[in-house]
Formats: C-alpha cells, sequence, structure tokens
C-alpha cells in the first residue's frame, strides 16, 4: 500500500469515529428529553388519578427517583422508574 491510501483510509476511520460518537450523543440527548416529559405527565396525572393511596406513595417515591436519576445523567433507569411510577397511577405510557 502506498502512503496516500494509508492516509485515505485513517481518514475513513476517523470519519466513521466521528459519526459513531454523534449517533451515540444524539440518543443520549434523545433519552435527557424523554425524562422531563414523563416528569411533566406524572405531575398532572397524580392530581387526577384514582389510584389508591399506597400505589400514589410508591408512584411518588418511583418520580423522586426518577428525577434524582436523571439529574445523575442515568437516563435509561431515570425513565423505567418514571414509566412504573405512571403505571402505578394509572396513566397511560
Amino acid at each position: 500500500m502506498s502512503p496516500s491510501n494509508i492516509n485515505k483510509q485513517v481518514i475513513t476511520m476517523k470519519k466513521i469515529a466521528v459519526l459513531i460518537v454523534g449517533m451515540f450523543l444524539m440518543t443520549s440527548s434523545a433519552y435527557a428529553k424523554m425524562c422531563p416529559k414523563l416528569m411533566e405527565q406524572f405531575d398532572k396525572d397524580v392530581k387526577v388519578t384514582k389510584a389508591k393511596a399506597e400505589d400514589v406513595t410508591k408512584a411518588k417515591a418511583l418520580r423522586a427517583e426518577g428525577e434524582k436519576l436523571h439529574k445523575a445523567g442515568t437516563h435509561d433507569k431515570s425513565e423505567k422508574a418514571l414509566k412504573d411510577a405512571l403505571k402505578l397511577i394509572g396513566s397511560k405510557v
């Protein structure tokens, strides 16, 4: 292989690496945006829920945990906690 071919391959590999990192960052920000929407939905729905008091108490604890996880940057766990909280109060997720 000539040096120019090696340089082209290096440049191509760098482009691929940048694309992969970019896709990862976009996915992370998508999760980050989902958490606030779930928290907002919970805050709205909990005011009108007909769920049992003990379920509402558990759901509020999960909602608080979800917000804490969101702030810590663990959006997948945050989303799960928030969706579980919404299910406990009978909301559509």
